[in-house]
């Protein structure tokens, strides 16, 4: 079963190939659905393209927006580049691209949730009409994928196994581009969902009355976040193709830690207890909303890997603290993004779980060598950790120093 992770920039995609995923989506400056992210000019896109094959993993791109007449032509003009990109795979949405995209190059073509495919009948039309791969409505059950891969086992199924979800169908939202003129569909959702709403009576101007209340406020269109870790060998052995995970607009920590869980999951034994709660745990390390299942409906009760239900806002049980450099004269050396101080417990992660290291800060130093108590964002500092390979390391702060 292949790791299908999220790249929203060039760092990122090679942050998540490097943590374990089979394949990272992506998008270029144009034709995707998040005009937010950093996304890729043809520079990175080649780049990213040749790291991903130089780590046996493959690269897709989304161009899943729904396009208008006067986006055509930079399309085709686009497309006569990508075709001979290497490019693993294109990610659409709009039948109108589906049909240039098939008219002007041989990329194979996976569609997009986007689409909506909700049925049998609705995945033949596509592999008919010569898609590679599916993504399918993220609201069907388990069952109802099951029904699809049984009737069409030569169509690939690649199902959304963890991330934000969306209020609308499958994404389909009008929210965004009403209040502010900012179309989802377009890639330039301004996630409306999650802002505070609240009622309010004609009579009474100026009163506002929320639905549901908590210490955090009301969110009562913002979804929890989807998390299938413990599902991860009943997918695997039911031959769904591939697990998406969701976030391109997620911190570089984010994708890692993510693709690197569930990727350890993919090789973990069912009966490994401890092994199954260590990836819980680690999945509490990230910034997240409350997790749950979905729409999967799966047949047992078992609620899965879920986190204390403190409302829908985020919670982590870490913070993302900075990226490692280089290991010199015995010291870490690596970027900072949040304050470190003298005496806090840290984690240096990798992406095998089995090499993370935590150890409580003793010694700060920066960049000349002077000894610090704490570090400032976007500076590089040292402090000293017994490790010598610093490949793709990371730096958190545990939740005991936060």
């Amino acid at each position: 079963m292949e790791i299908t992770s999220p790249g929203g920039d060039l760092e990122k995609i090679k942050y998540a190939i490097l943590y374990g995923a089979d394949a990272v989506y992506c998008g270029y400056n144009l034709f995707g659905l998040r005009a937010a992210a950093k996304n890729l000019d043809q520079d990175d896109l080649c780049e990213a393209i040749r790291f991903a094959h130089d780590h046996d993993a493959m690269l897709y791109l989304t161009l899943n927006a729904y396009l208008k007449n006067e986006d055509y032509p930079a399309l085709a003009d686009f497309l006569i580049w990508l075709k001979d990109s290497g490019i693993d795979a294109v990610i659409v949405a709009d039948p109108g691209v589906f049909d240039l995209v098939q008219s002007k190059t041989n990329i194979p073509i996976h569609i997009s949730t986007q689409t909506n495919i909700c049925s049998i009948a609705a995945a033949k039309f596509w592999h008919d009409k010569g898609a590679k791969r599916i993504v399918p409505a993220r609201e069907l059950s388990f069952r109802e994928l099951l029904e699809i891969k049984d009737a069409l086992p030569e169509l690939e199924i690649e199902s959304f196994i963890h991330g934000a979800m969306c209020v609308a169908y499958s994404g389909r939202c009008l929210l965004s581009a009403y209040l502010n003129k900012r179309s989802a569909n377009s890639g330039a959702c301004t996630q409306v969902c999650r802002w505070d709403w609240a009622l309010t009576q004609k009579d009474r101007p100026g009163q506002y009355f929320p639905i549901q209340e908590d210490q955090y406020g009301s969110y009562i269109m913002s979804s929890k976040d989807l998390c299938l870790l413990d599902k991860m060998p009943l997918l695997k052995e039911a031959g769904i193709h591939a697990g998406k995970i969701e976030g391109r607009m997620k911190s570089l920590y984010y994708v890692a830690q993510i693709s690197r869980v569930y990727k350890a999951a993919l090789a973990l034994a069912a009966d490994d207890t401890q092994g199954w709660e260590l990836l819980g745990r680690e999945l509490q390390k990230v910034s997240h909303r409350p997790y749950w299942q979905g729409f999967y409906d799966f047949d047992d009760t078992d609620a899965g890997i879920v986190s204390p239900d403190k409302g829908p806002a985020y919670t982590s049980e870490s913070q993302y603290c900075g990226k490692v450099i280089a290991h010199e004269n015995g010291k870490v050396i690596f970027d900072a993004l949040a304050k470190i101080s003298v005496g806090d417990t840290i984690d240096i992660i990798f992406p095998d779980l089995a090499r993370d290291l935590s150890l409580k800060v003793e010694q700060i130093y920066d960049d000349e060598n002077n000894a610090v108590t704490d570090t400032r964002p976007n500076f590089r500092y040292g402090i000293l950790a017994p490790v010598l390979d610093t490949e793709g390391a990371l730096i958190r702060k545990c939740e005991s120093s936060l």
